[in-house]
Formats: C-alpha cells, sequence, structure tokens
C-alpha cells in the first residue's frame, strides 16, 4: 500500500496532483481520508464531492457525506497495469454553502483478495448518481453508502447479487411504516444479477428496474465485464439508460450471509450508516409533513431482528410486540396490524431473515421493557415457524447496540397466535 500524505486545504478553484507507482499489475483501490465544513442533517450545506482524474481521465466522484469530521472513503480503482500514475482530485460543490476540503492522506493500495470477495470485486457495476430533483441528488438526499453482495448457484455456473445501501428513501413507502417493515430509513436495494459461466465469463445481467421490475441489461459493460447503471427513481431502483453527470465505484464491502441474518446486518457492521440515516431524518422528517412521516427520534426504537420459515414470504407474517414495566398495553412492530392504505406495517420482503422496530414512548427506552412477544397477524396463514429474536437500541452516539439475544424455534398457528421470547 502507498501512502500519500496531503494535510492541505483545497478549496473549490484548486486541484490536488498527486504522484503514485503501481509496482505490478493487479485489482487497487483507492482510501482517501478526509473532512469538509459541511453537515448530513445541515439543510443547503450536506456534502462536497470529490472528483478523482487519473492521467487526467475523470475516472470517479466521491460525496464527501461525514462533513467534518476525518473519514476514509474507500473505493474501488479497478485493474491497473504496472507504472507511473498522476491523481488529481478537485472539489465540485454546486450544492452546499461550503467551498473547500481538507484531505488528510491517501492510501493507493493493491487489494489481496480471494474467493467470492474477488469474484465480488472483478465484476462490481459502475453506479452513476441520481438526477431526478436535480442533476446531483446524492449531495443532498439518498445517497449511496456501501455495496454488499451474495453469490449462489445458477445453471450455468455462479451469479453475483450486488445490493445498494442508501442514506434514505425519499419517496415510496412513508417513514413510519419504513421503521416498522424494514427496522430502519436506510433504503437497501437489490441492484443487479451477474450471472456468470463456469469459465467466468458475463452471461447476462439482470437489475431491478423503476416500480421494482427485473429488467434486462441492454447496454455495453464496462471493461467488457461492468454493468453500468443509474439511480433512476427516488426509491432506490435503477436503469441503464444514463444521464447524469458524476458516478461512483464501490468495493462490495461485505458478502451478506442471506442465509444467516438479515440485510440489517449493516447497521452493525458499519456503524456510520446509522448516523447518516439520523442526520437525514432530523433534517427531513422532523416538521411540516403528515404524521406517518415523522420521525422525531431514532433512538425511540427497539430494533429487532427474527426470522420466519415454513410460510411463503412476501406477504405479513407475524407482528413482535413489547410491554414497558407499569403498563399493561402493548407496543407492536407492525402498530396493531394497522393497514395505512395500501401499505402494511408488517414485513413482507423475500428473505427468512428480517428487521423490524418497535415505536416506544416518549421518554421511555430499552431499559423499561419488560416482555417481548413474537405474534401470528395474518388470518389468511395457518401457521409459521419463528426463530430467534435479537434486539438493539441506538445510543447517544448514533450507535446500535445489542439489548439482548433469544435463541428460541417457535410455532404459531390460529389456535396459538401469539408467544412470549422474553422477559426481564
Amino acid at each position: 500500500m502507498e501512502t500519500i500524505q496531503i494535510k492541505q486545504t483545497i478549496t473549490q478553484n484548486q486541484e490536488q496532483k498527486v504522484e503514485f507507482e503501481v509496482p505490478d499489475e493487479g485489482l487497487y483501490s483507492i482510501e482517501l481520508t478526509a473532512s469538509s465544513p459541511t453537515s448530513w442533517n445541515e439543510k443547503e450545506n450536506e456534502a462536497v464531492m470529490a472528483r478523482l482524474y487519473i492521467n487526467d481521465t475523470h475516472h470517479q466522484d466521491i460525496v464527501l457525506f461525514y462533513g467534518d469530521r476525518l473519514f476514509t472513503y474507500q473505493r474501488l480503482l479497478g485493474e491497473l497495469c504496472e507504472g507511473n500514475y498522476t491523481l488529481s482530485i478537485e472539489f465540485f460543490n454546486p450544492l452546499a454553502q461550503a467551498s473547500s476540503a481538507w484531505i488528510e492522506k491517501v492510501n493507493i493500495k493493491k487489494l489481496e483478495l480471494q474467493g467470492h470477495d474477488l469474484l465480488a470485486a472483478k465484476f462490481s457495476p459502475k453506479l452513476y448518481g441520481r438526477s431526478v430533483y436535480s442533476n446531483y441528488d446524492n449531495l443532498y438526499t439518498d445517497t449511496p453508502l456501501e455495496m454488499i453482495y451474495f453469490i449462489e448457484d445458477w445453471e450455468h455456473g455462479k451469479v453475483i447479487e450486488y445490493q445498494m445501501v442508501f442514506s434514505h428513501e425519499d419517496e415510496g413507502t412513508p417513514a413510519k411504516l419504513l421503521m416498522a417493515k424494514w427496522g430502519r430509513l436506510l433504503d437497501i436495494e437489490y441492484m443487479a444479477r451477474v450471472y456468470l459461466t463456469d469459465d467466468l465469463n458475463v452471461d447476462h445481467v439482470d437489475y431491478q428496474g423503476p416500480h421494482h421490475k427485473i429488467m434486462s441489461y441492454s447496454k455495453p459493460m464496462l471493461e467488457g465485464k461492468r454493468p453500468v447503471l443509474q439511480t433512476a427513481t427516488c426509491n432506490g431502483n435503477f436503469t441503464d439508460r444514463i444521464t447524469s453527470e458524476y458516478y461512483f465505484f464501490f468495493l462490495p464491502s461485505y458478502e451478506w450471509k442471506k442465509d444467516e441474518e438479515p440485510r440489517e446486518i449493516v447497521m452493525e457492521k458499519f456503524p456510520y450508516v446509522n448516523a447518516m440515516m439520523q442526520w437525514e431524518a432530523e433534517r427531513q422528517l422532523t416538521t411540516g409533513l403528515s404524521d406517518i412521516n415523522i420521525i422525531k427520534d431514532l433512538k425511540q426504537y427497539l430494533f429487532i431482528q427474527s426470522s420466519v420459515w415454513e410460510v411463503n414470504l412476501g406477504q405479513p407474517t407475524i407482528d413482535i410486540a413489547c410491554k414497558l414495566s407499569g403498563e399493561n398495553r402493548w407496543h407492536s412492530s407492525s402498530f396493531g396490524k394497522k393497514q395505512i392504505g395500501h401499505f402494511s406495517p408488517g414485513y413482507t420482503g423475500p428473505y427468512n431473515h428480517f428487521g423490524i422496530a418497535v415505536l416506544l414512548p416518549e421518554n421511555k427506552s430499552h431499559t423499561d421493557i419488560e416482555e417481548i412477544k413474537v405474534c401470528l397477524i395474518n388470518e389468511e396463514i395457518s401457521s409459521v415457524v419463528v426463530k430467534d429474536l435479537k434486539v438493539l437500541f441506538m445510543n447517544e452516539r448514533s450507535e446500535i447496540e445489542l439489548k439482548c439475544q433469544v435463541n428460541f424455534t417457535a410455532e404459531l398457528t390460529r389456535n396459538q397466535s401469539e408467544k412470549t421470547v422474553w422477559n426481564k
């Protein structure tokens, strides 16, 4: 790894150039450690963007979303040949008030990846930023944070599914229902599936298009193997029709074990995403909206992970409810099976493992929880098997902490539709 110490403030009209050497051919990443006088929870001063050039060619952009805190942004450089290179960094700032950024250092790193991580990095998509509300939506909303993936078999080889973690979801499910159904305001979306043959050539690519429609990728691929997509909608769907002017190269950062854990594991693996989620909620979801879209404080929520089995997925199945000390009522993840328009607050995702959240009353916290139960809430289902419970909460530093973990297997039926799974 080559570390280049910079330790300089760069204004919008300046360019920082550094030379680096690639000693041998391989797959490389860049780590940019930087800060800016911005804040993701401050309207019209959310972030600035670093524009990176390699040998004077625009290579990618990095949104400095973490404000005045030093943060290391890791991105993919791709396959580099042996030789000397010039990296140029400019700060592009069409929307925020800030006009400068501090660059601490740059690391150029050869990736020593193996197995699934190597496959995922070799075929990962290039992502153009969203341009729906403005030319640069991701500089202030729904910015992409992490790319996760999983690999499974298909009849001719392997398929890699990439999913993108966004800081928020501007449109689609109302905020309180996002918390009820998914246990987060983060938007985690299926992005693309790259189908590989046994000899590791790309056979075809599917992606999630607008209205969650699965689309066949039809455009040329970067390096003959990387799909090029753009965030197309305000609920995290994609297109292969590129109209945007800025783009990202994310390094797949986590192999999601979908048969063992929910996607919400990213809230534990990458703690900073919770701060991003909280800051964007503070800026967008506290006033001037209908009650179903107002989130006053994420620390009022209990975050719960569980799993359902022996049932058709994609429909509401269970509710998780909490009772507090000194109260006789239950606080329900699905608001007591309440239907809001065509939205159900119950989990309806395609995976066995999932996360939900329970809204607690003001001035109450996880320390007040006395009992937790699981309930069958779909009258059209005769039974469902529920396994295990992981209960977390958000602390004052916007970090997710574990309260308790319970291992159990419970079958809920129409005749026995509830079961207590935890007591204080």
